[in-house]
């Protein structure tokens, strides 16, 4: 099977994630919600006292942390269910 993947961008509240869902289900294909990876990152930072503007310390942030994405939609860091939590605002403000 051909590998590909179709990435969807714009401002945010304008539908990515429901217009890439859709694809993703009518084309029979994952979706992977890289907004919730990128939120991870944020909150282990706000959580582990990491400035985002520090490149050496998010790496070894990151290198340190297990995102994974269900097909319900949860997302877990470190095992951790922060579907919720990467939504909050201060999540947000660093994302």
């Amino acid at each position: 099977m051909k590998r590909f993947a179709i990435a969807v961008d714009g401002p945010a509240g304008s539908g990515k994630s429901t217009v890439a869902k859709a694809v993703a289900r009518k084309l029979g294909i994952i979706y992977v919600d890289t907004g919730a990876m990128y939120r991870c990152v944020a909150l282990k930072s706000i959580r582990d006292n990491v400035e985002t503007k520090d490149e050496d310390k998010i790496v070894d942030l990151l290198k340190n942390m297990n995102i994974k994405l269900t097909n319900e939609g949860k997302v877990y860091m470190d095992e951790e269910d922060v579907s919720e939590s990467i939504r909050e605002m201060d999540v947000t403000s660093k994302v």
